[in-house]
């Protein structure tokens, strides 16, 4: 069959991803004997609907498959979500041809029945896409009933029918991702080559969906040499400037990922690496060491809190002193660092947001070392389906039966008070240009003026650790807060009453809580 596989993500900022996941399927359904056609829209800009027209008629698929990697930006404080692009996407497809649209991605695995039936496609897929997507075309093309194939849904009688998910090893088989799209658009950005070591994750955090609806709690790890191999591969066909480690958490297990940096130093070409999530605990300087010996000079690091109460809330799986031994580590260093804390889950107050800010105060601060962190601090938690946090979220009424999960919904812990969370962390930011708030990521915007004066000033990625300077011009001009709304508290509130919350949160006459700390 001719298979057209398209990646609906138009976000081509600085935080632009190659679809590894729409690689993945696209290697699996050649391998398959398919004729296969990747369209990447990610840099398509005004030309969107153009280059769609232009591959369906000229490629004539029998088939079509859309990516969909994100519902929303998961911003409280400057929300945007992407269904209604993907949706004119696929209404546009439909113009042109009566084939089947299959839409899959990870924010397909989140929401499948509310997906399938907005977008009005023909099949969704979950979890990993590569078996079930060419199961799919197997049965299709032969006239085979489908129902019976794992990870697969589809409307039957107007009912959501899906087929569990069997999430199996983790095959060997690379994505190739140089093959299927063009990886110079992404490095002109600052974006990285992926790379996946494994699938699944063991952790527990209460918000995830990692260990629920995208890769379950069954750790798939890949060999070790066939990781570097692809490395290799990739960096002879494509050479990257760098490979960014896209696992859920890299460094778990520990020796499987201490076997690759291993494997990688044992190899006579050299590379730069980063990596999107790194857990805290069993980051000592010996373990930094080898991530710096196998080139690694960034990383990305999730503790969400620095509070002992919120990260047992969240089940987290670490301390606020594995927090801190972390940062000790990393500032003996010169790793670009990126931190991200999530303000509002079950139990916050105000003075666990404030030890939060104070680990970064104290801990964070540039004060003359080589190391350079940014840290991000986002308030509200977004709710997904599944998880832990949904359920609790029903129960105390953020959301209820209803709730459409396509939507930004969220969940604030009642104990804070919102008019000084807000100015809690607008004081810290005045002091420490390391932190960033939700409301600055509409910097995004001038991502590609950034990526450029970064590429003719000749300055080595990853171009979001340069964040920091743009801060320090900021409170040295009064500019820091340019984009900060004037009544950010407000919009919380706005936001939680929009999904048909009524508590105490948006209702400021009622008599505070007792703070408990969960």
């Amino acid at each position: 069959m001719r298979v057209l596989l398209i990646n609906s993500n138009r976000k081509g900022d600085m935080l632009a991803a190659a679809p590894i996941g729409l690689c993945y399927v696209a290697s699996a359904v050649e391998a398959a004997g398919h004729t296969v056609n990747a369209l990447d829209l990610c840099f398509s800009g005004k030309m969107v609907f153009t280059e769609v027209e232009q591959a369906i008629r000229s490629f004539e698929p029998e088939i079509i498959g859309v990516s969909v990697r994100n519902i929303d930006n998961v911003n409280m404080l400057h929300p945007i979500s992407y269904i209604p692009d993907t949706l004119e996407l696929i209404e546009k497809i439909r113009r042109l041809t009566d084939c089947p649209i299959v839409v899959g991605g990870s924010a397909v695995s989140l929401a499948p029945e509310a997906v399938l039936k907005l977008l009005k496609a023909d099949y969704v897929v979950v979890s990993d896409g590569e078996g079930p997507f060419t199961t799919l075309l197997e049965c299709i093309e032969n006239g085979k009933e489908v129902s019976h194939i794992p990870g697969v849904g589809r409307l039957v009688n107007g009912v959501f029918d899906l087929t569990p998910p069997v999430m199996n090893g983790f095959g060997s088989r690379a994505p190739d991702i140089g093959r299927w799209v063009d990886t110079i658009s992404y490095r002109r950005i600052g974006a990285a080559y992926n790379i996946q070591t494994k699938r699944g994750c063991r952790r527990q955090c209460v918000y995830c969906t990692y260990n629920q609806s995208l890769e379950g709690v069954r750790l798939r790890l890949r060999d070790p040499i066939d990781v570097v191999d692809e490395i290799e591969d990739a960096l002879e066909k494509y050479g990257p400037d760098t490979f960014e480690f896209v696992d859920s958490v890299f460094n778990d297990p520990l020796d499987h990922s201490v076997s690759i940096l291993e494997e990688i130093i044992r190899r006579p070409w050299k590379a730069r690496f980063t990596a999107m999530g790194v857990h805290p605990k069993g980051l000592d300087n010996r373990y930094l060491d080898l991530m710096w010996r196998a080139g690694f000079r960034s990383l990305m690091i999730t503790p969400e809190s620095a509070s002992d109460t919120m990260l047992a809330n969240y089940r987290k799986g670490f301390t606020s002193e594995d927090v801190f031994e972390a940062a000790c580590a990393l500032n003996k260093t010169a790793f670009a660092v990126w931190w991200f804390f999530m303000i509002g889950g079950p139990g916050e107050t105000n003075e666990t947001l404030q030890t939060s800010l104070d680990f970064v105060l104290n801990n964070l601060k540039k004060d003359g070392r080589a190391v350079t962190h940014v840290a991000q601090f986002f308030i509200g938690v977004r709710l997904y389906p599944r998880t832990a946090l949904w359920k609790l979220a029903v129960k105390e009424g953020f959301i209820n039966g209803l709730t459409n999960p396509l939507h930004q919904v969220w969940y604030m812990s009642e104990e804070l008070d919102l008019d000084k969370a807000v100015s809690q962390m607008c004081h810290a930011a005045a002091l420490c240009p390391e932190i960033y708030l939700g409301f600055d990521e509409k910097m995004l915007s001038f991502s590609r003026v950034i990526a450029g004066i970064c590429r003719l000033l000749r300055l080595k990625g990853p171009y979001w650790k340069y964040m920091r300077f743009g801060n320090v011009i900021g409170i040295k001009t009064g500019i820091r807060f340019i984009f900060k709304p004037a009544d950010a508290a407000g919009l919380i509130r706005k936001a939680l009453v929009m999904q048909s919350y009524s508590g105490r949160l948006v209702n400021r006459f009622e008599e505070p809580l007792p703070v408990t700390h969960g």
